[in-house]
């Protein structure tokens, strides 16, 4: 530990090292306001089943204000709240959060930023804030660079890069910047892929689909896979169409041509295809799929949102043999959120669910919830001991 303390940068290093965008990538993101207005101002008529539940409807409003102002380049990043919530974007500067805030919130955060010595000492104590951070992601970068899980990982996976849109919560192993974020997202698919035959999946329909960094990770794996739908909240849905985009380009069909349509359904050719839904537009979807997955999110919605969600899985999709992967955090608050352990009970249908309790790769004491349905797609591998599923 002492070797590693003398080997920490300074903070200018840091900065430097763990804010670098990678602009020799060939992957850019772009911005489109018009879209983005256009799945707001209709997201507002529609039902309280397909508008932000309480957990989401403050914060949504407030990263819409975000990527107006900032655009996307750096939505993953420390210089805004685009991706507070269901990224791995990182706060450091709370004074941020009084900008979306009511007009006494916006008053002091303009005294915080510009009255002496209030400005001075709150910047020093980002400033400090900032450091401590950074410092945090290289000993991160310690951790998994000497973990036996993580060398697992990346020699049974594909990662494609990773760090689009800013991204700080990153660590080098074996000479590549990889993110964290995306790194866990492959252990907790790792795990699924023990009961889930993926290499036999050809459609996809994500519900939640956060900035769309699963799918990406998906179809780095698993070339069967040429069908996607994806599902998730104005503003969120903009976020993670604009991110596809810059990986899939034209493949991504968004909000604006699906709004046109007045059915839902993959082409029958093997080209890949991803459609961009808000979820008011599930009522228009009427083809099968393969899997169903939804990471967190439906533990912070509403109930009756959930069963939505669920009856038109499993009703009108035919989806009787389809595999379904949920998935939740551990030290979830029961005064905005519900138990896990619901979850299965939305699909009523299907009795098959296997829970496990897995680790997380940097919080092995915080177990998150894994809960599979591997329909027709079933079917045991054998796993090295560090892979193996935590009982529940």
């Amino acid at each position: 530990m002492d070797e590693l303390l003398l080997r920490l940068a300074t903070p200018e290093q840091l900065d430097g090292r763990l804010t670098a965008h990678m602009t020799n990538h060939a992957a850019h993101i772009e911005d489109d306001f018009a879209l983005l207005e256009a799945m707001l101002s209709d997201g507002g008529l529609q039902s309280a089943l397909y508008r932000p539940g309480p957990y989401w409807e403050a914060a949504a409003r407030a990263a819409a204000r975000e990527i107006k102002a900032h655009g996307l380049s750096d939505f993953r990043g420390i210089s805004n709240l685009i991706g507070l919530g269901y990224t791995d974007s990182v706060l450091i500067d709370w004074r941020k959060q009084l900008r979306n805030g009511g007009p006494a919130k916006k008053v002091f955060g303009w005294v915080t930023n510009n009255v002496f010595p209030l400005n001075k000492i709150y910047q020093n104590q980002v400033n400090l804030t900032k450091n401590h951070f950074f410092q945090t992601i290289l000993l991160t970068e310690e951790v998994l660079k000497s973990s036996t899980r993580t060398g697992y990982l990346l020699s049974k996976y594909k990662m494609p890069y990773s760090l689009l849109g800013g991204c700080v919560a990153k660590a080098k192993i074996k000479d590549e910047e990889i993110a964290v974020h995306c790194l866990n997202l492959l252990s907790q698919h790792d795990y699924a892929a023990r009961f889930v035959d993926f290499g036999k999946i050809k459609t996809v329909f994500e519900i939640g689909g956060g900035f769309g960094a699963n799918i990406q990770l998906l179809l780095a794996n698993y070339g069967t896979i040429r069908k996607v739908i994806y599902l998730d909240i104005p503003p969120n849905l903009y976020v993670g169409t604009q991110y596809l985009k810059a990986f899939f380009g034209s493949a991504v069909i968004d909000y604006r041509e699906i709004k046109r349509r007045r059915s839902l359904g993959f082409a029958s050719d093997s080209e890949l295809e991803i459609l961009c839904i808000a979820p008011w537009q599930i009522e228009l979807f009427e083809d099968e799929v393969d899997l169903l997955i939804n990471s967190a999110s439906f533990v912070e919605m509403p109930k009756s949102v959930v069963q939505n969600y669920a009856d038109k899985a499993v009703g009108r999709f035919r989806t009787q043999g389809t595999a379904i992967v949920l998935s939740s955090y551990a030290g979830f608050d029961l005064s905005t959120t519900f138990h896990p352990d619901e979850l299965p009970a939305f699909f009523g249908a299907r009795n098959d669910f296997i829970k496990l309790r897995v680790e997380n790769l940097l919080r092995p004491l915080h177990k998150d919830f894994v809960y599979i349905s591997p329909g027709k797609f079933g079917g045991l591998s054998i796993f090295p001991e560090a892979a193996a599923p935590v009982a529940s």
